[in-house]
């Protein structure tokens, strides 16, 4: 064979080469732009999903300061009437010292008081008296009582037991002649 054949062969094995190369090369960028595509529809999907998610955490995240705020304003309005509860107990603390002392002069100054009967000792405190008739109505109120028909637990009758569960029938309130209008709630001459 002569050379020219030789060149013409390997011409031809070289086209058919170079010709598979760029058709596996075509074929090659192909799939990588199927892939490509495949890939920017999966990331837009979840691009959707994400900016969902981004919108729910801004929204949480503006409940949040809202609730902290409101939160805010509530320790704000809390701690306002702490003082104001603590003020009046103040004023309701002087007020009382004052009314105790107004019924210590009256007693010192009335001749129909005993000579000799200190108040400390005599009555108890208005505050305890309070707190007994409020225990005691609210025990009846309640039907808490021993005795349902106003009797303790001796039988013996509940001196703030009466038809109307409303009214309290303590002396002192209700103006028994023996009681000076001066006088203290618990203390009779």
């Amino acid at each position: 064979m002569s050379t020219t054949v030789w060149i013409i062969v390997a011409v031809v094995v070289v086209a058919v080469v170079l010709a598979v190369v760029v058709v596996v090369s075509r074929q090659g960028k192909e799939r990588k732009r199927v892939e490509a595509n495949d890939l920017r529809e999966k990331a837009a999907d979840q691009e959707t999903v994400a900016q969902e998610r981004e919108l729910q955490a801004r929204e949480s995240e503006a409940r949040a300061r809202r609730a902290q705020a409101e939160a805010d304003v509530k320790a704000a309005e809390a701690e306002k009437l702490a003082q104001q509860a603590q003020s009046h107990q103040g004023v309701a603390a002087a007020s009382r010292d004052e009314v105790n002392s107004q019924f210590e002069r009256a007693n010192e100054i009335d001749p129909d008081v005993k000579v000799g009967r200190t108040s400390s000792a005599d009555r108890t405190s208005s505050a305890d008296h309070d707190a007994t008739v409020e225990r005691e109505t609210s025990r009846h109120r309640a039907g808490t009582a021993d005795g349902v028909d106003g009797t303790d637990r001796v039988g013996s009758p509940d001196r703030y037991a009466s038809d109307d569960r409303n009214q309290v029938e303590d002396p002192a309130v209700n103006g028994d002649p023996d009681v000076p209008p001066t006088a203290h709630r618990n203390e009779k001459i």
